[in-house]
C-alpha cells in the first residue's frame, strides 16, 4: 500500500519538496533517519522521496559523502557505538548459542570463526606483523573479539567519525590498539599511515560496507587490490530478493544502506569462499528478506 501511494503523488513531491527550499527539512530529517521510528505514511513517503529521488542521483561524488556522513554526525554515530558497546561480550561459545532466526548467531554471521581459524591454521598469532583493521568499528567490540584471542597482534580501528573514535580511544587502553579516521574507499591512506604496505593484513566489515554506496565500493576494491598480502573479509546484510535477481552490482535497501554483489566488485581478487546466508524462516514477514553475505577473498601475488 505504501508503495503504490508513494507512486502516485510522487511527481507533485519532487515538484514540492525536492525542487525548493524545503528540501532543507528531508535533509535534516535523513541525518537523523536511522532513529526514526515509527513513521506515518506521509512522512514514510516523503523520506522514501528524499532517498530515490534526491540522494541516488547526486552525481557529485563529495556532496554524496557529505550528506552521507550526517547519519553519523552530530551524537548519532556515538549513540549507535554506545548503543552496541551496551550489549553482552561475546566470543565463539556465545555466538554458537545465540540464535538469529532459524540457525545460531554463528552460522549467521561465520567472520568471527573463519578469521580466529584463520590465524590459527596459518599460525599468525604471534606474528608481530599481522595487523587486523575493521572498517566502520562502530563501538570497537568486534576487534576486542578477536584481541581476547589474539592479545599479541596489531589492532587498528576505523570509522569515519571522531565521535565514534574518541569513544573508542576511552573504553581500549590496549597498547596494540590504534585509532584511524578515514572512509572506506581511503584505506589505503590508513595502511600507508601506518606503513603496512608490505605487512599481513586482515581487514574485515561485519555491517558496515553495506552503508557505502556504489561509487565509492568500487574505489575501495580499485585502491585495495594495489595493496599486498591483504586478506578481505565481509559479512553483510543483503535483500535476497535482489541477490536472487541475478540483477545490478548494487541496490538501495533504504536508511542509507546497499545491497552490494561483493564478489562482482571484486573480479581482480583471488576468492577463497562466498556464502549466501539465509536465517529467516519464510513466514517471517519482517526478516524473510533478509540474508547476509559473507565473503573472503585476497589480493593476487603479483610478484
Amino acid at each position: 500500500m505504501r508503495r503504490l501511494i508513494y507512486n502516485l503523488i510522487k511527481y507533485p513531491l519532487i515538484l514540492i519538496f525536492i525542487k525548493t527550499p524545503l528540501i532543507k527539512i528531508l535533509q535534516t530529517r535523513f541525518a537523523f533517519q536511522r532513529s526514526l521510528k515509527n513513521r506515518g505514511i506521509i512522512m514514510y513517503t516523503l523520506d522514501t522521496l528524499f532517498e530515490r529521488e534526491y540522494l541516488l542521483k547526486i552525481k557529485n561524488k563529495e556532496k554524496l559523502k557529505k550528506l552521507l556522513d550526517t547519519t553519523v554526525a552530530s551524537g548519532e554515530g556515538k549513540k549507535w557505538a554506545e548503543h552496541y558497546f551496551a550489549q553482552p561480550a561475546k566470543n565463539l561459545e556465545a555466538l554458537k548459542k545465540h540464535r538469529v532466526g532459524l540457525i545460531s548467531d554463528n552460522d549467521s554471521r561465520p567472520i568471527f570463526e573463519k578469521i580466529v581459524n584463520f590465524i590459527k591454521i596459518n599460525k599468525l598469532d604471534n606474528n608481530n606483523d599481522v595487523s587486523i583493521i575493521q572498517l566502520g568499528s562502530s563501538s570497537g567490540k568486534d576487534l576486542e573479539f578477536f584481541y581476547n584471542y589474539f592479545p599479541k597482534l596489531n589492532y587498528i580501528s576505523t570509522d569515519i567519525n571522531d565521535e565514534i573514535l574518541n569513544f573508542q580511544k576511552e573504553k581500549y587502553k590496549y597498547s596494540n590498539f590504534r585509532f584511524f579516521k578515514c572512509h572506506a574507499e581511503d584505506i589505503d591512506k590508513c595502511i600507508n599511515y601506518f606503513q603496512l604496505e608490505d605487512k599481513n593484513i586482515i581487514l574485515f566489515s561485519v555491517g558496515s560496507l553495506q552503508y557505502v554506496a556504489p561509487f565509492f565500493l568500487k574505489e575501495f576494491f580499485s585502491k585495495l587490490k594495489k595493496i599486498k598480502k591483504i586478506n578481505l573479509y565481509i559479512n553483510d546484510p543483503v535483500n535476497l530478493p535482489f541477490i536472487d535477481s541475478g540483477k545490478d552490482l548494487s541496490k538501495y535497501r533504504g536508511k542509507c544502506s546497499f545491497s552490494h554483489r561483493y564478489k562482482d566488485y571484486a573480479e581482480e581478487f583471488e576468492i577463497i569462499e562466498e556464502k549466501i546466508i539465509r536465517p529467516y524462516a519464510l513466514d517471517d514477514f519482517i526478516h524473510k528478506n533478509t540474508g547476509h553475505y559473507y565473503l573472503h577473498l585476497k589480493t593476487r601475488d603479483r610478484s
